[in-house]
């Protein structure tokens, strides 16, 4: 026995609480990493699961003028016309047949490049949808120089839009998303409301970004 601020410690309760700190702080390390990988692992899957089932749309304009952010929209309309509901089917030759026409049909002669691979987007946001950034297949559509500002969409499943970036998506192009991702991955990117992010999403979007960093 010995005293240690006037109170009387019993040496043994001391050691036995010493091991246990040692144990704790032993395995913490190793919780934190299991913690980690199981996350990691997660997000990749979810991550994976957007890069393989979600194709987007995205065209680039020749230049900012007014007259070629026009064309732009124009030829996007006529893709979006051109493709109906399934605009994934659209081979690379009918889309530069469409873009080719509706430049034609607006006075100008500019080259149109298609490209098809994996691209970096910024989060896109639907009222009751939101995509995260990162990597995603897409096809990337590229107007003359394509040194102007672009746009761009989900293409497959069909969740283009003209309008407002925060359109809400209706029952059919839900049930689209829905038969495409797994309900996993769409409790993340769907919300009920905007006024929040899930902490899912979140993570989903840290590892989107860090594979982004990495790669």
């Amino acid at each position: 026995m010995f005293i240690l601020l006037g109170n009387k410690i019993d040496i043994q309760t001391l050691y036995e609480t010493g091991e246990t700190m040692k144990k704790t702080l032993l395995f913490l390390p190793m919780t934190i990493i299991i913690l980690v990988l199981t996350w990691a692992f997660a997000a990749e899957d979810l991550s994976h699961e957007l890069n393989e089932n979600i194709v987007r749309l995205h065209i680039i304009a020749n230049s900012d003028r007014e007259a070629d952010q026009i064309l732009k929209l124009r030829v996007r309309d006529a893709l979006l016309h051109a493709a109906g509901t399934h605009p994934d089917r659209l081979t690379d030759a009918q889309i530069a047949s469409v873009c080719d026409k509706e430049i034609a049909a607006s006075g100008f002669a500019y080259p149109v490049h298609v490209f098809r691979g994996s691209f970096y987007f910024p989060r896109k946001s639907y009222e009751n949808l939101t995509l995260p950034a990162g990597e995603y297949r897409a096809v990337r559509i590229v107007l003359g120089n394509g040194a102007g500002q672009n746009w761009w969409c989900v293409m497959y499943p069909p969740l283009c839009f003209t309008g407002d970036a925060y359109t809400s998506l209706n029952q059919e192009a839900m049930q689209a998303l829905e038969g495409t991702l797994s309900p996993e991955t769409i409790a993340a990117i769907c919300e009920s409301e905007r006024i929040t992010i899930k902490p899912s999403f979140k993570l989903l979007e840290l590892w989107q970004s860090l594979k982004t960093k990495l790669s």
